[in-house]
């Protein structure tokens, strides 16, 4: 009964991902082709429709009853074609490289069977879904106040255009999902008796894991940490803009912002425990002073060519070689961010000094 939750978490995420094509293959590896050939039509048609569907969901806008202003039109189309190229972009990685997803998808599914999540980290799982799942239904006032006005083709774009925005979302819950996987095996060897051959060849066994998984996701995570920061940029933009202009709190926009913001803290933490978990494991093991069997501590410290055992590296979520998922990348995107409501509340209120809103 107490594998039932976390089991339903993670499998029903892999779901997900077959669903939306971002794992273009199936475990075991039956069918490969088929699945490879209809992954690749769809991202064809997908890119295809990409400016059509831009095309229509911009003239929504038009459409409705409600009057917005030019910079929240370039706003919100600016927000649009960045959802739709991350998308393209992670399906056609996922694509090229199916072979090594495919390899680590499986590792992880093996793992998962034989490492249970701890409750708090299938909380956590859990929340996480239920946030995505609140983000996708945000839409719903939208299509009940506006969707009778607009034409079919309009509502038909918005669908595909939702489909593009929770892309990125099932994405970022799937990396979040691993991390937490890999997470929980760090945690349940700390749990273990200190068996020292057997530390060694686990820390071993996780360091390579963890680096094929920043491998493999490195792209996906450095598009989905641009494409969310951006993101929450630009709604602090538009939020700031109408609160200036008509004193008011856009609830739509501000609550965006915030899940935004809290899965994109959710991925950075996750990936910040686990390489504390991994730090920890390997001072663990150099504080052991592991020992090959048959040497005395004499002999492994003389000049013979059998050395002392050490572990093999710490593991790090570096990002293409240009950030690390830690809590000082996510201390440095806050201050950033401060700094640009700073420069828009100086450049709005001297507007308003100004008389020009």
């Amino acid at each position: 009964m107490s594998r039932l939750p976390h089991v339903c978490g993670l499998c029903l995420l892999l779901r997900f991902w077959q669903l939306l094509a971002l794992a273009p293959f199936r475990l075991g590896g039956t069918g490969q082709r088929w699945v490879t050939l209809i992954a690749l039509l769809r991202l064809l048609l997908l890119t295809a429709l990409a400016p059509l569907v831009l095309w229509k969901s911009a003239a929504m806008y038009e459409a409705t009853n409600v009057r917005h202003s030019t910079a929240f039109k370039i706003i919100a189309l600016a927000t649009m074609t960045g959802d739709v190229c991350i998308a393209l972009a992670l399906l056609a990685s996922h694509l090229l490289h199916r072979r090594e997803l495919g390899h680590l998808v499986n590792d992880l599914a093996r793992l998962h069977r034989r490492t249970r999540l701890s409750w708090w980290s299938t909380l956590f799982l859990w929340l996480k879904l239920l946030l995505s799942t609140y983000d996708l239904l945000c839409s719903v006032p939208f299509l009940k106040g506006a969707g009778a006005r607009l034409p079919w083709s309009q509502l038909v774009a918005y669908g595909v255009q939702l489909y593009f925005q929770h892309v990125a979302s099932v994405y970022g819950n799937g990396v979040f999902g691993g991390t937490l996987l890999m997470l929980e095996c760090y945690a349940h060897l700390e749990r273990e008796e200190p068996n020292l051959a057997g530390l060694l060849k686990k820390e071993a066994s996780w360091w390579r894991l963890t680096r094929r998984f920043v491998k493999v996701f490195q792209l996906g995570i450095f598009l989905l940490v641009l494409g969310s920061f951006v993101n929450i940029m630009v709604n602090i933009y538009a939020f700031m803009s109408y609160y200036v202009s008509l004193h008011g709190v856009p609830l739509t926009i501000s609550n965006n912002c915030l899940v935004l913001a809290i899965q994109l803290f959710a991925v950075i933490l996750a990936a910040h425990f686990c390489q504390l978990k991994s730090a920890t494991l390997r001072t663990t093991c150099l504080q052991l002073q592991y020992v090959p069997e048959g040497l005395t501590q004499e002999q492994a410290m003389a000049s013979t060519p059998f050395p002392l055992l050490s572990p093999t590296g710490n593991a790090k979520f570096r990002i293409l070689g240009v950030f690390i998922l830690d809590n000082s990348f996510w201390l440095f995107l806050v201050s950033y961010a401060m700094n640009f409501i700073v420069v828009i509340l100086q450049t709005s209120f001297e507007h308003i000094n100004h008389g020009e809103i």
